[in-house]
């Protein structure tokens, strides 16, 4: 089985437990865009464990990949490199030649670029990525291979800080003994990386006809897709399942089921449009259920309602087979339970999303209440994992096929808590592996 895991909302729709989930059942995981901005968390009955480089199916696949399209901070990924083996004693770690690197020129210039935008800040997490893949497309980036040539490494960094004169020329960058220590650091860490890098694009390949297992993992959310999510607030790549080919060298027509991932209410990191972002007191007590603060950063995420409209878009651009609904159980906790139905202006259904701060102006969102089912007890989550959707409470399976029903997609993830054992899996899904 060839499996995409996508999110479809702002990132940090509980992706990491869907892929851990399912990384059991594949051979192969793969990581395909983003970099250490992105944060996945995974809860086990061994504990809690963070992923940000490494793929958060690392605790369960033989063998994971780094693929192109990532944006990778060495330094960074051999601590991870080191934690994924603790876990997992046994993987198997590929890190793609061609996948580019983020310096400490790139997290400085992050933080500068920012603080360059004014009121049209982002909101970035300042850990480089942006500016790493400025120089992807400005044809100035440096690759993992080039940690392993130095002389070809100072090259390309002098060349960095030249064209970036602007916002370098006070920090300490500008001077050249500088690029000369990042140039030491940088290829002292290619020596500890160098036996993980390969041509991942063939070993995939290669990998698909022996007839193993690939499951691949995405990082953010749809909505935060470079082209199609709300521009300027996104991030610096394409996050949807076809982006997978361009970022793997894998044929994308070979996928065989997508997986999207949403999350039972919405959350979302900086700023940007927020249709059915809540306030106040119920933002607390949701934000605080949901311990919504971000994995990478720690700030406190803005939380908002299930927003169905935004879900249908990006179960059709990413072409969504089947839903993985999380936080089912949180939602449930709350006085009261609501999902945007749609938009309105002056009495007229607004098709579409709204993608622009200035296209709020006027909006009414609709929503459909639900009564809340409450605080689950172990016995009733093992109940309803054990015997499905009967067992469920009557508003939260009012409340699932509604979901369903809207997006036209069967909900085959139902995410009860954050321990892997507490998670309802139906139809197709449940055949994966099997």
């Amino acid at each position: 089985m060839i499996t995409s895991v996508v999110g479809l909302q702002f990132g940090d729709e509980g992706k990491g437990k869907v892929v851990d989930f399912l990384a059991g059942r594949h051979d192969v995981v793969v990581k395909y865009n983003g970099g250490r901005n992105a944060g996945h968390t995974v809860v086990t009955k061994a504990g809690t464990f963070k992923f940000h480089l490494i793929p958060s199916g690392s605790l369960r696949a033989k063998e994971i990949i780094l693929a192109n399209g990532m944006t990778i901070d060495p330094m960074f990924l051999v601590e991870e490199i080191e934690n994924a083996k603790k876990a997992n004693p046994h993987i198997r770690i590929f890190v793609s030649k061609l996948a580019h690197v983020v310096t400490e020129i790139h997290t400085y210039l992050d933080t500068a670029e920012e603080a360059a935008r004014g009121k049209m800040k982002i909101g970035t997490t300042a850990k480089g990525i942006g500016p790493a893949y400025e120089d992807k497309y400005g044809r100035t980036g440096v690759r993992m291979e080039d940690l392993l040539s130095p002389e070809l490494l100072k090259e390309k960094l002098s060349l960095i800080v030249k064209m970036k004169d602007s916002l370098l020329r006070e920090s300490k960058y500008g001077v050249p003994a500088e690029i000369d220590r990042i140039v030491l650091e940088l290829s002292a860490t290619g020596k500890k990386v160098a036996e993980f890098l390969c041509d991942t694009e063939q070993l995939l390949n290669d990998r698909y006809r022996s007839g193993d297992s690939i499951l691949f993992e995405g990082s953010h959310g749809a909505m935060l897709d470079v082209d199609f999510g709300m521009y300027p607030y996104v991030t610096s790549s394409n996050t949807i399942s076809g982006a997978i080919s361009a970022s793997t060298g894998f044929p994308a027509r070979k996928l065989q089921k997508i997986v999207g991932v949403v999350k039972s209410y919405t959350s979302r990191v900086g700023d940007g449009p927020f249709p059915t972002e809540i306030h106040g007191d119920m933002a607390s007590t949701l934000r605080d259920l949901g311990r919504e603060y971000g994995t990478t950063t720690g700030r406190p995420r803005r939380v908002g309602w299930l927003d169905l409209q935004l879900v249908k878009y990006a179960v059709m651009i990413n072409d969504v087979d089947t839903i993985a609904l999380t936080s089912v159980d949180t939602l449930g906790k709350l006085d009261t339970v609501r999902v945007a139905t749609g938009y309105y202006r002056n009495g007229k259904e607004v098709a579409g999303i709204v993608r622009h701060l200035g296209d709020l102006d006027g909006i009414e969102v609709r929503y459909r209440e639900f009564k809340p089912w409450g605080a689950l007890e172990d016995s009733q989550i093992s109940d309803i994992v054990e015997n499905g959707q009967d067992s469920m409470p009557a508003s939260m399976r009012e409340f699932i096929d509604f979901v369903q029903e809207r997006c036209g997609r069967p909900v085959e993830f139902v995410s009860l808590g954050n321990l892997r054992e507490k998670t309802l899996i139906l139809g197709s899904l449940a055949k994966i592996g099997a």
